[in-house]
């Protein structure tokens, strides 16, 4: 249960206390490097350092007076909007982050965006009584939370006609995926409420009972956090459930599918979502919702193959598993997990994850959705066929030559892929190459084989999610009318890893489009409307200027980008990692031309100390990037006879994954099985062959084309620690994210400008009312009658900015104006309600004189009626009368029956006709929006084809100059190959003459031959000779070593013994001086 709350006196009490304590000392935050910032305040400080007293321990540290950071006072803690903080600085803003995290307020405003900190444990935040408090409320009448930034984009939305988009992001582990599908819960909620479904759309069944319910209850302001909840569900209860028709039901029923196919365990979340999406819920002019579509982007398909020992492979693999049943049967799926190659060298479960439940809840997902049974087996046709690729045994012979001892595994993936057993083990094995004009067979190795084999998986899984998102966007698009729409970006963050690899710089690349994104709609355009509207504004360079990054990465001009330098490359024959490399190093980094301006992004890129490899420089900071592998992984290569293979399976599931293949190498001749040469030829999909970097730039640039086309909203989510545990937060890992995240900046510019603005006629319409008799009647200029209107309304100067066409207002400003104006309306409306209620008690009392009135008039006419019954001409008078206009009534009303029959069935058949017509025309719409869309893609491919087109011809241009050098170079070789052979036939004459000499020289060598073996045998006896006296020499040596070792003994023995003769004469010496000396003595007393 939660902890009572105190009352308003003890709080009040304490919070006296507190800012008592506060006003005694100067606090000061101190950094420190364990705990980020610790509290202390100043004992003492001279020019430069300051001594400071922890507050903690009571420690006393000499800190220079600029690492300190000034503290707010005790009023300003677990503050809603960090931009209301006095001092705006790193600790105060972790700090109040902090706070609100350990009291349970998980989101926290920071300027124009919601901070949201991964709580790690259940809360009661996303219930339908939630949902009902922040319906149709304004920002600060509610605590911060992920709902008040769906509501605003909501009510931006139907008030301006403006699509919305929202922009979530973090590193992993983050809560961007439970963010996203709060919002879409949120928005499903409303819209329902909005606009009541018809009838036929409650036919599907209800997902009230997959959801526990839980009781309603509000969201306080402040301190009801504290107690852990142990009912919460994620989603919202049954009474929203019960009211969710079938689209809405099915958007909320699209999450499950894509994180079953989608996510995967990480070792910092265990449900990471390994892609990006950008889901677009599109509503009609009532409201109501009309339709989705979801894009995806940076599917991790390597995770398919390898990943680290503490992570799992993706969820459904594990849930086919867990399954049983006859699925598993007839996808041959018969042995245990551990035994599946590409899931049994990682981790296996996960607490607090079932996956048989997960299975379940994605069965019941498929089904809402609309995947039939048949479609269904498809989608796990191809995750079993992945699980069996990965047992494929192949072996390398002694010349190296692969080769497959056991096919049954592969029989196993030719039986779900459709494919001829002989065709795909020869396509594994020994594929047919051109080589020239003719087709060759090419013997693979077995390491070759086994990495067709994972790119085959890889490439499968990809195209499987790729149909998997078609065919949900197909169930949740609908013929009708689409008015504007709500996007919800969810995507990879910024992160920096030990090891950087071509995935990450994509990721990083993104994550920097969208922070250029970000830092033009908060700071370059806020500061270019205050110009624009002759607003007095000294222009703040933030220096968060990313354009010479994005440039360094994907420019195509005459400085290449790396992901174009990394295209070129992949089309070069003899193109390896280290020429790219190389390559990149002499653009970015190599000398100029003398006339060459140098671009800025050169000073964004440095050279690594040892790796292959180069530094960017990102807005986060530098990222070291090694470059091994990447043209691999940008060619995303894929034999060309496996995919021939695959185009003609005799299952339409998979042959539809490789139809842009079945047309390429069409003069490659029939082999001997009837794989290839079976069923029709399709024709090539144009623009189907494109690199990794090619896709992800044209899938990057309509997405920045649709969020410029929206108002956006941005939600920045946050790792409190690495180790999961709720209520701790790491502050330096916390501060790290907040930078890399842009928090404090945004903070920073709304703090300067002025983030609220209204046009002069919304302003004027808005607050006239609380400066009644200020602007008189008739004609006033907007901008004159908005100065007399601010000016009555008694508002600070600095608070508030009038442009040429509206008016700015500090943070903060246009909410006190929102509560004066609340109040007196509420005044107003009091006044008019008793006048009303004055007026409705008279009326109601003239009713009952009126009434009293009537029943006497009635009793007087019933007196009469009374008197006049049984008079006999009245009797004859009532009897005739009717009867005088019967017939004509009765034709008239038959006649206006049949027209009123015909005017029915004319407006029935124009509607149906009407009905017609508009579905023919949201179709044609959206079939028109999709091939523009197709069009712009195949425009920007052109333009890099185009750029490349121009390298390539001023490369043959150089090459040709080249040729023509050659040929020069040619010439000269020819003359001096004359001028050779002629001197070879004087040399071939003399070599005559010498070989003459030759002969008699050798006639010459034989006799001296005959006599050197003489010589020969002389020497050998001399030789023996000479060793027997070595020998003897070598023993007469060892003698005299021994006499030299014996008379240097001998010499060291007599130099002792002279020492010692010499010691003994000297006592001998002393002691017969002092005999003489006694003898003296003795001689002269007697």
């Amino acid at each position: 249960m939660p902890a009572p709350r105190p009352s308003q006196s003890t709080e009040a009490t304490r919070a006296a206390a507190l800012q008592a304590e506060f006003n005694e000392k100067k606090w000061v935050w101190v950094p420190d490097e364990k705990d980020g910032y610790l509290a202390g305040w100043v004992h003492q400080e001279d020019d430069e350092t300051a001594e400071i007293i922890m507050s903690s321990g009571g420690e006393i540290r000499r800190v220079p007076l600029y690492a300190l950071s000034k503290m707010n006072p005790p009023k300003f803690d677990r503050v809603e909007d960090i931009a209301d903080l006095t001092f705006l600085n790193e600790a105060s803003v972790v700090h109040n982050l902090r706070l609100r995290y350990g009291s349970g307020a998980i989101y926290t405003y920071s300027g124009l965006f919601l901070v949201a900190i991964n709580p790690y444990q259940n809360l009661p935040l996303y219930t339908d009584a939630i949902i009902s408090q922040y319906r149709s409320k304004r920002r600060d009448e509610n605590p911060p939370h992920i709902f008040a930034v769906a509501e605003r984009a909501w009510v931006n939305m139907g008030e301006e006609r403006e699509n919305q988009s929202i922009l979530i992001t973090g590193e992993s582990g983050a809560g961007k995926t439970e963010s996203t599908k709060k919002v879409i819960q949120y928005l499903s909620a409303i819209a329902t409420d909005a606009h009541p479904r018809h009838p036929s759309h409650s036919h599907s069944a209800s997902m009230a009972s997959s959801f526990p319910a839980s009781p309603p209850s509000g969201l306080p302001r402040r301190g009801s956090f504290h107690a852990k909840a142990t009912h919460v569900t994620s989603n919202s209860t049954g009474g929203a459930k019960g009211r969710l028709g079938l689209l809405e039901r099915q958007i909320l029923q699209a999450n499950p599918i894509l994180e079953a196919f989608g996510n995967a365990q990480t070792q910092r979340n265990n449900n990471s979502s390994r892609f990006g999406k950008f889901i677009r819920i599109s509503f009609s002019l009532d409201g109501s919702i009309s339709g989705a579509n979801i894009d995806w982007y940076l599917l991790e398909k390597s995770r398919v193959v390898v990943r680290s020992a503490a992570e799992r492979n993706f969820h459904v693999f594990y849930q086919l598993l867990s399954s049983g049943g006859s699925l598993k049967d007839t996808l041959l799926l018969d042995r245990p997990l551990d035994e599946y190659e590409f899931l049994n060298r990682s981790r296996r479960e996960v607490d607090g994850v079932n996956d048989r439940e997960d299975w379940d809840a994605l069965i019941n997902a498929l089904d809402i959705v609309g995947f039939t049974v048949a479609e269904q087996f498809d989608l796990f046709r191809i995750v079993a066929a992945i699980l069996h690729i990965g047992n494929i045994d192949i072996r390398s012979t002694k010349s190296d030559d692969a080769f497959m001892p056991d096919p049954s595994q592969a029989e196993r993936v030719c039986h779900l892929l459709g494919i001829p057993i002989a065709e795909f083990t020869r396509a594994i094995l020994r594929p047919r190459v051109l080589a020239g004009r003719e087709w060759v067979t090419q013997a693979r190795t077995g390491q070759q084989s086994l990495d067709e084999l994972a790119s085959l998986s890889k490439s499968l899984y990809e195209k499987s999610f790729s149909a998997l998102v078609e065919r949900i966007n197909r169930a949740l698009d609908r013929p009708s009318s689409k008015s504007t729409f709500i996007g919800v970006l969810d995507i990879a963050g910024f992160e920096i890893f030990e090891i950087n690899t071509y995935e990450q710089l994509l990721i990083n690349y993104t994550n920097e489009k969208l922070q250029q994104f970000f830092n033009h709609h908060m700071f370059v355009l806020e500061q270019e409307e205050y110009s624009r509207e002759g607003i007095e504004w000294d222009y703040v360079n933030f220096k968060l200027d990313l354009q010479p990054t994005i440039d360094l990465i994907e420019s195509s001009g005459n400085a290449i980008g790396i992901l174009s330098c990394l295209d070129e490359e992949c089309i070069m024959p003899k193109a390896t990692d280290l020429t790219f490399t190389e390559k990149v190093h002499s653009i970015w980094s190599g000398d100029l031309r003398a006339t060459e301006q140098p671009h800025p992004g050169r000073t964004k890129y440095t050279l690594p100390k040892f790796e292959q490899g180069f530094i960017i420089t990102h807005y986060a900071g530098k990222v070291e990037y090694r470059t091994d592998g990447w043209l691999e992984k940008n060619k995303d290569p894929l034999n060309d006879n496996l995919t021939r293979v695959l185009a003609s399976s005799s299952e339409p599931y998979v042959a539809s994954l490789f139809q842009d293949f079945a047309g390429v190498f069409a003069d490659m001749p029939p082999s001997s099985s009837a794989g290839f040469s079976a069923g029709k030829r399709r024709p090539i999909k144009r623009g189907a062959f494109r690199t990794v970097g090619q896709r992800h730039k044209e899938q990057l640039a309509l997405l920045m084309a649709q969020l410029q086309a929206t108002q956006p909203h941005f939600v920045r989510c946050i790792v409190p620690n690495v180790n999961k545990k709720p209520g701790r937060v790491d502050v330096p890992l916390v501060l790290d994210q907040l930078r890399c995240n842009g928090v404090l900046e945004g903070i920073r510019i709304a703090r300067l400008g002025y983030p609220n603005r209204l046009p002069f006629v919304e302003f004027r319409q808005r607050y006239e009312i609380m400066t009644p008799g200020v602007i008189p009647r008739g004609y006033m200029d907007g901008r004159k009658a908005c100065i007399r209107i601010v000016e009555a309304l008694d508002l600070d100067t600095e608070l508030f900015r009038v442009g040429t066409s509206k008016i700015f207002f500090k943070a903060g400003v246009l909410a006190d104006l929102e509560e004066r104006r609340d109040a007196l309306l509420f005044d107003v409306f009091s006044r008019l309600q008793a006048v009303a209620r004055k007026f409705s008690a008279r009326r109601q009392m003239k009713k009952v004189l009126n009434r009293a009135v009537a029943i006497r008039t009635i009793q007087r006419n019933a007196r009469v009626y009374g008197e006049l019954r049984d008079w006999p001409w009245w009797q004859l008078y009532t009897k005739v009368r009717p009867l005088l206009a019967a017939t004509r009534n009765d034709e008239e009303l038959r006649r206006k029956d049949i027209e009123l029959q015909l005017a029915k069935e004319r407006a029935e058949r124009d509607q149906r006709e009407r009905e017609s017509l508009e579905n023919v025309k949201m179709t044609l719409q959206a079939e028109k929006r999709k091939i523009i869309d197709e069009l712009e893609a195949e425009r920007a491919l052109a333009l890099d084809k185009d750029a490349m087109l121009d390298r390539s011809k001023k490369r043959e241009a150089e090459l040709e100059e080249e040729i023509v050098a050659l040929h020069a170079d040619l010439d000269v070789l020819d003359s001096q190959l004359d001028r050779a052979l002629h001197l070879q036939k004087d040399a071939d004459e003399k070599h005559e003459t010498l070989r003459v000499a030759f002969d008699q020289a050798a006639e010459h060598l034989v006799r001296m031959e005959g006599q050197q073996n003489e010589w020969r045998a002389k020497e050998a006896e001399l030789s023996d000779i000479v060793l027997t006296q070595e020998s003897s020499m070598v023993q007469l040596q060892q003698e005299h070593q021994a006499l030299q070792k014996a008379n240097e003994d001998l010499r060291a023995l007599v130099s002792q013994r002279d020492e010692d003769l010499a010691r003994v004469k000297e006592r001998s010496e002393v002691l017969v001086s002092d005999l003489q000396a006694k003898l003296g003595v003795e001689i002269r007393s007697k």
